[in-house]
């Protein structure tokens, strides 16, 4: 049947979306390499280089622009009017990554640290394949199901700069009542990465086409390229990008993708515990401690709004907080507490 036909003998019809494969789909193929020096120092300390890389081959593709239309150079009209939205998938991304890791780390009966240092790059042409979201607001499609190699930016989970460290401190006795100066342990975690890559998008442009495309950047200046920081949240907050410094998209392809970074994430934990032994009995002790996750109260943000259609001050501006990927509460819905949260612990080993 046609589309005429259609609308005529049945009232209200709608044109039906589907999702279709190639032929050809593969499993994507992934070549690994990776070189680690490593050097033990003296005062029990052991220090290593690492550089790791991979590149990522046929991985999957879903292209939303098949039945595209009214959009740069689309047809005018959908190319099959029978159907609304098609999605065809396909093996033909490609993905690289290269990484090099500082590690320190020092071992004593007193004392265990570990401090690590990553600076690393990845990038690809549609992060997830299209399938699922990883980066806030940043669209699944690529941007031009036509030329995927002009997607071709840092993917959505690209974290340039990442450093961690942990300790436990093992405090010695050096005097006055054991029951309570012995047996005390100090822990904890610091981390620290440089704000995921975003783009500016236009979701209003193209019709009938599931992806977003980058809005029209119209000026070289006016915005900033880290967005982060209190000063860019909240009802009073200063907006990351000018209102004219994008207008409505005409063209794939007039920004580059992911080329800005939204805010740091900072985080440290603190664990301060009490050994006490009970007498007459060897092996047994009971701990008693306290725990402090977000131990400084540090505020972490979200990414900023990125769709041009949110109106000229709309976009730039960070709405959002983001929690720890897990906590005393949980993982997901219930547990995303960000601010400081403090929690008494009791163990009993024998």
């Amino acid at each position: 049947a046609t589309l005429t036909s259609l609308s005529a003998s049945v009232p209200g019809f709608n044109p039906p979306a589907f999702t279709t494969a190639a032929r050809n789909i593969k499993y994507p193929s992934y070549e690994e390499w990776s070189l680690a020096l490593e050097q033990q120092i003296p005062h029990q300390v052991v220090v290593s280089a690492t550089y790791v890389g991979n590149h990522g081959y046929g991985e999957p593709v879903v292209d939303g622009g098949v039945n595209a239309y009214g959009f740069d150079t689309l047809p005018a009209t959908a190319p099959t009017n029978n159907f609304g939205q098609v999605n065809r998938v396909y093996s033909g991304a490609s993905s690289n990554y290269n990484g090099l890791v500082l590690s320190a780390a020092r071992r004593s009966k007193s004392l265990s640290l570990q401090v690590n240092y990553a600076y690393s790059h990845a990038l690809d042409e549609i992060s997830n394949g299209g399938f699922d979201a990883f980066n806030g607001g940043n669209p699944v499609n690529p941007f031009n199901p036509y030329n995927l190699s002009q997607n071709y930016g840092n993917a959505d989970y690209d974290v340039r700069h990442y450093i961690s460290g942990n300790y436990v401190i093992n405090i010695p006795h050096y005097g006055g009542p054991k029951l309570l100066t012995d047996g005390w342990l100090l822990a904890g975690t610091v981390f620290h990465s440089t704000g995921l890559p975003y783009s500016y998008i236009d979701s209003g442009t193209p019709a009938n086409y599931a992806g977003s495309i980058l809005g029209m950047q119209t000026q070289k200046g006016g915005f900033d390229t880290h967005c982060g920081g209190a000063k860019h949240a909240g009802v009073n907050a200063i907006p990351c990008a000018s209102a004219n410094f994008f207008t409505t998209a005409t063209a794939f392809g007039q920004q580059r993708r992911n080329q800005l970074f939204g805010p740091n994430y900072t985080d440290s934990d603190l664990d301060v515990a009490k050994n006490i032994r009970i007498p007459k009995w060897e092996s047994a002790k009971v701990q008693l401690g306290v725990q402090f996750f977000n131990v400084f109260n540090h505020p972490n943000f979200g990414q900023p709004v990125n769709d041009t259609e949110n109106g000229p001050g709309g976009y730039g501006v960070i709405q959002s907080a983001v929690s720890p990927p897990t906590s005393i509460l949980g993982s997901f819905l219930g547990g995303d507490a960000s601010p400081r949260l403090i929690q008494l612990k009791a163990n009993f080993t024998f």
